[in-house]
């Protein structure tokens, strides 16, 4: 039983953490279509390389993240559906 439990709590914390990180990625995703160029590239406005090419990297960051958080949720949903185990001593 705590079994169960302990993945289901697992499985809330993920799926609610990759809920937000996919709704981030689709903000960011928005804003990188709406400036991008022809060759997809989006550059902005920056004093250094990393603000100029920020618009690029957050979204392809923000996917990484809700797909490792996606697999964790898989990960912990086997973990309180799977059959539990017989032990014959």
């Amino acid at each position: 039983m705590f079994r169960r439990l302990f993945y289901f709590v697992l499985l809330a914390v993920f799926a609610l953490a990759a809920s937000f990180s996919a709704y981030f990625f689709y903000q960011h995703y928005m804003t990188w279509l709406a400036c991008k160029d022809a060759t997809g590239l989006c550059f902005t406005e920056g004093p250094t390389l990393i603000a100029r090419i920020a618009p690029m990297g957050i979204p392809v960051a923000y996917a990484a993240i809700t797909l490792v958080l996606g697999l964790l949720s898989l990960w912990s949903l086997w973990g309180v559906v799977r059959p539990a185990r017989r032990r014959y001593t």
